[in-house]
This record gives C-alpha cells, structure tokens and sequence, in this order.
C-alpha cells in the first residue's frame, strides 16, 4: 500500500502530461486540417471570383451561350465545393443561390460584335477579362471537366473574339490619329495589331481578314505618308 502511495502521485502526473499532450497533438493536426481547408477555399474563391468577374465585364461581348454556361457552371460548382468544405462561409446559401439564377439565365448572345470601344481603359478592363477567360479554358482545371475537343472550340471562339476586341480599338485609333495627323503614332497601333493577330490569335479564315484589313490600312497610312513627303517636296 504504501508502494502504492508513492507511486499513486507520479502516475497521475503521467497520466495527465500523456493526456495534455495527445490533447495537443490532436489540436495541432485539426489547426493543420484548418489551414489547408482555409487554403483550398481561398483558391477555390480566387477562381470563381475571376470567372464571375470575367463574364460579367464581358456582359456585352457575344460569347457562345454553351461557353457562358459552362463558366456559370464552373462558379456555381466550386460555390457548392466551399459549402462542403466550410459551412461558416459567408452567406454561403445567399451566393449559390446567386450562381443558379445567374446560370439558369443565360441565353443566346444579344449581338453580333464587341460593342464600341469608348477609351482605353474599357479597353484595357475587356482585354483583361479576356485573357482571364482563355486562360480558365487553356489551363483544363476546371471542377467540371470539360472535354478536350470543347476546349478547342471554346478557345478558338474566344480567341476570334479577342483578335475582333483587339483590331477594334487599334483600328480605331489608328484611323483617329491618322485623321489627327499623328502618322507615327497611328502606325504603331497599326504594326502592334497586326503582331497580336499572328502571335496571340487562333489560325482562322475571321482572323485572317482580320489581319487583311490591317494589312490595308497599313499600305494606305504608307500613301498618305508618300503623298505628304510629296507635297513638301
């Protein structure tokens, strides 16, 4: 007994230190779990919020609507994904919700262009979403796989709507500083088009004429400059 008594002390010490540090173990490993969740979430986030972001700046852009659902579709997937993952998420209900009216309300496009160009920075705003866009379809990381033979058609509808965006507002500009009588400025406009058209653009009979009309307006900026050196001459 007295053995016991002695020994009774330091047992329960023991017990408890085992107890206080499986107690820490098993904190540390949900703290871990939290962090890698609260990762997973974050880029879930990154993507969808790009997507959403993308689509509604491109609102006036006529994109296929099987494109477009599929993008709606991506965001109301990895919404649902966050859900699962962390019911705490703010308004979580309210944002899924959102993504299911947003996608049952795609319809076919509402134009036939791009839409005017107003000034650089919509430009700039378009340009971006688009990129955005191509670089979602190219990458294939989607949550809803999209099958490889629907990726190059999405990325070719989207690269023809890039290169139409692009000789937009480089045409444009280029025809307003010629009829300002920047001819400098008016070609690089005009050289840096037509380098986008080949280098960043899918190989398309629309791309090409794309690249056609450029190509025109070239040759007539290289008159007038010819007429004007004539002139002072």
């Amino acid at each position: 007994m007295a053995v016991l008594e002695d020994w009774g002390v330091p047992l329960v010490v023991v017990a408890m230190l085992l107890a206080t540090l499986l107690l820490a173990a098993v904190l540390s490993r949900y703290q871990a779990h939290q962090a890698a969740v609260h990762v997973v979430v974050r880029r879930l986030e990154t993507g969808l919020l790009q997507i959403r972001g993308a689509l509604e700046q491109l609102g006036g852009v006529p994109l296929s609507r099987e494109l477009r659902v599929t993008l709606r579709g991506e965001v109301l997937a990895r919404y649902q994904r966050i859900r699962r993952l962390c019911r705490s998420y703010p308004d979580i209900a309210r944002r899924i919700s959102e993504a299911e009216q947003a996608l049952s309300a795609e319809g076919a496009p509402g134009s036939n262009g791009v839409g005017p160009i107003d000034n650089e920075q919509v430009f700039r705003n378009t340009h971006q979403a688009m990129n955005d866009l191509i670089a979602v379809i190219e990458r294939g990381d989607t949550l809803q796989p999209i099958p490889r033979d629907v990726r190059v058609i999405f990325r070719r509808e989207l690269g023809e709507r890039h290169a139409e965006l692009l000789a937009r507002f480089h045409l444009v500009t280029a025809q307003r500083l010629e009829n300002e009588g920047k001819l400098s400025r008016a070609r690089a406009h005009l050289t840096t088009l037509m380098q986008l058209l080949r280098r960043r653009c899918p190989t398309t009979a629309f791309v090409q004429e794309l690249i056609n009309e450029t190509e025109r307006m070239l040759a007539q900026l290289g008159q007038h400059v010819g007429d004007i050196q004539q002139d002072v001459a």
